[in-house]
């Protein structure tokens, strides 16, 4: 952290990557009205759209602090290589928060997160906070609200999802949140062994220790960040809800789906559809837990890791098989 003379609060670099995003300008805004220092908040904004530079980003009063790439939803290839596009934008800052196009905050974001990794520091040197966040919704006039707006202090633990399984040319899995009272009050995270893309926080080192792969699409994107973080040394935690400060909006079911990647009409207009680029990432996941592979940047530089986190997971990608998880 870069500190001299008098204190300066820390630098905070947000990765937005959006798709055809109807709630880009609240997010944005809500970004920087809601934290208590918004001349210390950079982000790294990808926007795929079909009407790029919106009249609003030119008009908005932190324009400067926002590193803006548009590109057409025709030529978008995914979730994975628009965030590799924002991580391409970080330029140095303190520490990194990665978010989707679709999120809330409270008054104070960004103090309270970093008091959080601040804290988690003294007991692991690299602690990174991730989960999936509570959700927001609409009121009936409109008004973005919180699903919960009274907090808990059950710990937003992610976990793998007990009806998905492993096979042996496929390594996708998907996880899912449960809600765990900690042993102790004074406990305000669990170590875990998952991030949520939509919600990670730790410092800026992430974004050059752990580059994001764009050759990923949707599912298994998530696996490769905890993987590699791991790798690399991090720890995730997760946090307690009443130390959760945003909110996500989750599609409901039967919810119109233009705004989805895959959507039919979008995806009949491209060169690389839908159904190519999944198949693509799942093979390139697939490797990942697969000893011996070998990826590069976007891999692991020892098969070492990988059997650590099959034991610090409870998840046998080694085997093939599924092993019961060890409750916490």
């Amino acid at each position: 952290m870069r500190v001299t003379g008098a204190f300066k609060f820390p630098s905070i670099f947000v990765s937005v990557a959006a798709y055809c995003e109807p709630h880009l300008y609240l997010t944005i805004h809500q970004l920087f009205a809601k934290a208590t220092y918004p001349q210390r908040i950079h982000v790294g904004l990808v926007d795929q759209s079909e009407q790029l530079n919106p009249a609003w980003l030119s008009q908005f009063p932190a324009r400067k602090n926002i590193s803006y790439v548009g590109v057409s939803p025709v030529d978008s290839r995914g979730v994975s290589w628009a965030r590799s596009i924002a991580f391409s934008l970080y330029d140095d800052q303190d520490y990194l928060l990665q978010i989707d196009s679709h999120t809330l905050f409270d008054q104070g974001w960004d103090e309270l997160l970093i008091q959080q990794i601040q804290q988690l520091t003294s007991t692991h040197p690299k602690p990174l906070i991730s989960t999936y966040p509570p959700g927001f919704r609409f009121d009936e006039q409109g008004r973005a609200v919180a699903d919960e707006p009274l907090k808990s202090d059950e710990v937003f633990f992610i976990e793998r999802d007990p009806g998905c399984e492993l096979s042996a040319d496929r390594a996708v899995l998907l996880f899912r949140v449960v809600r765990k009272q900690a042993a102790q009050p004074e406990i305000t995270h669990l170590p875990g062994f998952h991030v949520a893309a939509g919600f990670l926080f730790t410092t800026g080192e992430l974004i050059q220790q752990v580059p994001y792969d764009p050759y990923l699409y949707f599912r298994g994107e998530e696996q490769s960040l905890s993987l590699r973080a791991h790798a690399k040394g991090y720890q995730v935690f997760h946090p307690r809800h009443n130390l959760i400060p945003l909110y996500h909006l989750y599609k409901q079911q039967g919810e119109d789906c233009e705004t989805l990647h895959w959507h039919p009409g979008m995806d009949a207009r491209r060169q690389k559809t839908f159904g190519w680029l999944q198949q693509r990432s799942n093979e390139r996941v697939n490797a990942l837990f697969t000893p011996g592979s070998n990826l590069g940047v976007y891999g692991i530089d020892n098969p070492a890791y990988l059997e650590s986190f099959c034991k610090l997971s409870g998840i046998d990608y080694l085997g093939r098989t599924t092993v019961p998880v060890k409750s916490s």
